[in-house]
């Protein structure tokens, strides 16, 4: 018995030692295992809120903005104001206006229409249009049409309520207030030169080149294919000159395809 204390006593150091060896380990591995765990939610966390922050952001615009609205006031610049009736319409990406001003003679009275996409800018708090259609029509003016494409606009937004306000120019430049109509529940068609949209029980049409335009919007029924179109606000243009219109019903016919005025014109949809 006295003989094996040596090698007693040597099995027991060795798994002593044994034991510590691993313990150090387990600690070595666990420390790095949280230290790489630690590191990951460090490198990770600041983006991933970031991303979030600016989603959210978007969103926000986003939602101030999106559907559809109607003109109560417009002020230039320089600060004259110009009353106008007509729509403004935020939906899916895509914005859709078309307005006749109330400045004296209807018939002669000046009309805009604009068709295109937009984003949000949450950096800015504004959203940017692009223009596809920027059409306006002066029956009165010795340019009776005007058209130009894929105009660029930064507009700040702000909205309380029911009432949005659109300042462009960043801010800087025309003030154009609204007041809501809905939440632009309906279809949205592209066509080949502009856009048509029937939402929340109106339809909206900006359509147009450099030769011709024709835009306008009204409440609508609709039997089938058949459109009866209850115009409040119409105005178009081509080289014989600039026309408006007013509290008129239009016949149309409408298959998904083309929009097909009474008097043969028809507007494709892409």
């Amino acid at each position: 018995m006295h003989k094996n204390y040596p090698l007693r006593h040597l099995i027991r150091f060795c798994s002593i030692s044994l034991l510590a060896v691993l313990l150090s380990a387990c600690d070595t591995a666990s420390n790095s295992a949280g230290e790489t765990t630690a590191e990951t939610a460090v490198d990770s966390t600041p983006d991933t809120a970031v991303a979030t922050t600016a989603e959210a952001a978007e969103k926000t615009i986003d939602e101030q903005v999106n559907g559809l609205w109607m003109y109560t006031g417009l002020i230039t610049k320089d600060g004259t104001e110009m009353p106008l009736t007509g729509p403004f319409l935020f939906k899916d990406g895509v914005f859709m206006q078309q307005a006749i001003f109330n400045d004296g003679d209807f018939e002669q009275a000046g009309s805009m229409a604009h068709a295109g996409p937009f984003r949000a800018e949450p950096a800015t708090g504004s959203v940017h249009l692009i223009a596809a259609q920027t059409i306006s029509t002066d029956p009165a003016g010795s340019e009776q049409l005007s058209f130009r494409a894929n105009t660029e606009h930064d507009v700040t937004v702000t909205r309380e309520g029911n009432d949005l306000t659109l300042i462009f120019g960043m801010g800087t430049s025309t003030v154009q207030t609204f007041e809501y109509v809905g939440p632009g529940e309906g279809d949205l068609y592209a066509l080949e030169n502009g856009s048509l949209a029937f939402v929340d029980g109106y339809f909206i049409l900006v359509e147009g080149d450099a030769d011709s335009v024709t835009t306008g919007y009204g409440t609508y029924t609709k039997n089938g294919e058949d459109l009866s179109l209850q115009v409040i606000r119409w105005a178009e243009a081509d080289a014989s000159g600039a026309r408006n219109a007013r509290d008129v019903t239009i016949e149309a016919q409408f298959d998904g395809k083309n929009l097909t005025l009474a008097d043969g014109r028809s507007f494709q949809v892409k």
